[in-house]
């Protein structure tokens, strides 16, 4: 017995430590996934936006070199002067040349209404570009401009054919795209710088230039060879980066199925209406052409703070799902590895618990069997070492109460048959005495007939009272000791209290006292013993009486319980109040404060007892000088067999 115990306490424990361990690490560890499962997804995030502002950074240097260099042509005195007179030999040869060291499409001079003055792709001249973005805005404002726009076909193909089918792209249909009817593009979008030229502070024309971003990816590759480092992944480039003209890719490295630049195909609806029409970043897990990657958009806005593009970078969501991978089996492979070393501790420590506990058990036996000579070596200081200690303490404490215990005991067995004779005495001489206090009552009462209006009058009268008073003491020591079945009736506990106190109305120690009736109507019939229940209130009631010998309010209430179904009646006086020292006494036998002759000291204590057979309680709170009030809980009884549950209960 004491090794299947002490093998079921070890499994218990072993079982416990077990599921702690295995608890914690799968929670640990489905915590640990979502946070780097959260982490890298915030990381891929971020990473991506930092990557769309370095490509943006990249796009508007190569903006801004060309600005600079044009600025710095404006700037030329012969050049002003070769406008001055017109001599296009010398502005079409520096056309050529800034056209070649910038390795832009077309650079352009035109005179100050707009018209052009010469080309450097060809020799026509004399035609009006006033409607292009930036022409017009230099004109209106004589101020420079760059950025990026829109060229229209019509402008592209004065430029030439070479330079007119730079534009053209076909448009691919694409899944999830906005419907479009068109199927190809011809406008160019473009890098464009437009420059003012100034001579003697007079505006005499512009010079602009303009690299058409349709179909050339120099730009794009530029971005994802400085951004992504031509990461690889699968074989599958980690980052991509694209221009859109409105929702068309133009410029791309973004791969179809077939290994071509995804040029012509269509961005999806959803981004669309957010970053052209709104004008707003968007950034989220897109499907781009044939992968899913970490996206992320940004509106190009050309010098009206109109999107006439998009920006995108995107990286490769497979890389970020490596990282989740590697991460997650990392962090698996350290929780398991911690909870095998966990249990193997726990092992170990288990029997060394057990080891003490075993000997506590097999003294425990012992005790069990009466030997209280049984004590435990103490091995160690810790816990285990000090619940050794107050064991050989509680041996010790238990062998001492236990020969007080068996004195008490045999105390208690002759107190109790002394008491139960006592009792037998008492009931037997109650009964005796009773008799003859009966004839004494009868011939004193017949005596005082006889002599009334004598000398002996006054001395029957007291010899009646007095004889009246020890009739009264048998029959409480009577009704005291008495244990008679209850005659248990359904009743109305309002109409019990309604005879009660009409009697009492008429009592002579009433006639100075005013009686309050607060009875529920809602009160509920339960069965009670009538006679029982009315001794109770007219006790209270005499009671109160006595406390108030100035006179005073008497008010009785009964409340229903909806909660708890009971019945609640509070009695309350406004008398004298009773001292605090004696409100844990006045419910013992024989205990009063009344005057000497005015009281038996059992009233209460019959009440007490009348309202425990009922399983009720009864509480007392009173002030000295401000009154009483007693409180009776009953319990609704509503049958004869729910009174006998209470009874098998007892």
């Amino acid at each position: 017995m004491n090794k299947r115990f002490a093998s079921q306490i070890r499994f218990k424990l072993f079982i416990s430590i077990l599921s702690i361990v295995l608890l914690s690490g799968i929670l640990s560890t489905f915590i640990g996934i979502r946070t780097i499962q959260k982490h890298v997804v915030g990381q891929a995030f971020d990473t991506v936006l930092k990557d769309l502002d370095t490509a943006d950074f990249i796009y508007n240097s190569r903006v801004a070199l060309k600005s600079k260099m044009l600025k710095h042509i404006s700037l030329l005195e012969y050049i002003q002067i070769a406008i001055l007179q017109n001599n296009r030999s010398v502005l079409r040869n520096k056309c050529k040349e800034i056209q070649q060291e910038l390795g832009i499409d077309i650079v352009n001079i035109t005179d100050a209404q707009g018209k052009i003055i010469v080309r450097a792709n060809n020799d026509s001249y004399g035609d009006d570009v006033s409607d292009d973005n930036q022409v017009s805005y230099v004109l209106k404002n004589k101020i420079s401009c760059e950025g990026t726009d829109v060229v229209l076909y019509k402008h592209l193909e004065k430029e030439g054919e070479s330079i007119a089918s730079k534009a053209i792209i076909k448009i691919i249909p694409t899944p999830k795209s906005r419907k479009v009817q068109r199927t190809e593009i011809k406008d160019a979008l473009t890098i464009s710088v437009a420059i003012p030229i100034f001579h003697n502070n007079n505006f005499i024309g512009i010079i602009y230039g303009i690299r058409i971003l349709n179909n050339y990816n120099g730009i794009v590759d530029q971005i994802k060879q400085l951004v992504f480092k031509e990461e690889k992944l699968g074989g599958l480039d980690v980052g991509t980066s694209t221009i859109f003209l409105d929702d068309v890719r133009v410029c791309t490295n973004v791969k179809k199925p077939d290994g071509t630049r995804a040029i012509g195909t269509l961005l999806s609806e959803e981004v669309y209406n957010k970053v052209v029409l709104q004008g707003k970043l968007w950034w989220d897990k897109a499907f781009v052409v044939n992968n899913w990657y970490i996206s992320a958009y940004k509106p190009i806005l050309n010098i009206y703070g109109k999107p006439v593009g998009i920006l995108y970078v995107g990286i490769l969501e497979k890389k970020f799902d490596e990282i989740k991978k590697s991460s997650t089996l990392n962090f698996a492979f350290t929780t398991a590895l911690i909870a095998i070393i966990a249990v193997g501790i726990s092992l170990y420590l288990l029997n060394i618990i057990i080891r003490p506990v075993r000997t506590l058990v097999k003294a425990s036996e012992s005790v069990i069997n009466g030997n209280y000579d049984t004590h435990i070596e103490i091995e160690t200081e810790d816990e285990i070492g000090y619940l050794c200690y107050t064991f050989n303490q509680m041996i010790d404490a238990i062998k001492e109460r236990d020969k007080k215990l068996k004195e008490q005991t045999q105390d208690q067995i002759l107190q109790s048959e002394k008491l139960a004779s006592l009792g037998r005495l008492a009931s037997g001489i109650a009964h005796e005495i009773n008799n003859p206090l009966t004839a004494i009552l009868t011939y004193s009462s017949l005596l005082l007939e006889d002599l009334k209006e004598t000398d002996f009058e006054e001395d029957l009268r007291v010899i009646i009272k007095e004889t009246l008073r020890c009739r009264d003491i048998v029959r409480n020591i009577l009704d005291f000791a008495r244990s008679t079945k209850p005659d248990i009736k359904r009743t109305n506990v309002n109409n019990l209290i309604n005879e009660v106190l009409l009697i009492l109305e008429k009592h002579v120690n009433f006639h100075n006292i005013v009686i309050n009736k607060e009875l529920d109507p809602d009160v509920p019939d339960m069965f009670i013993d009538e006679n029982q229940f009315k001794s109770v209130i007219n006790n209270l009631a005499m009671n109160a009486a006595d406390a108030m010998p100035q006179g005073g309010t008497l008010t009785v209430q009964t409340k229903y319980n909806f909660g708890n179904d009971s019945i609640s009646i509070i009695v309350s006086d406004t008398g004298v109040g009773i001292k605090e020292e004696h409100l844990d006494k006045i419910f013992d036998p024989f205990f009063t404060t009344k005057e000497q002759g005015k009281g038996t000291g059992l009233g209460l204590a019959v009440t007490y007892g009348i309202i425990k057979r009922y399983y009720g309680n009864i509480n007392v709170h009173s002030e000295v000088g401000n009154g009483t009030v007693f409180t009776i809980t009953f319990p609704l009884l509503k049958n004869k067999e729910e009174y006998s549950e209470f009874e098998k209960t007892k």
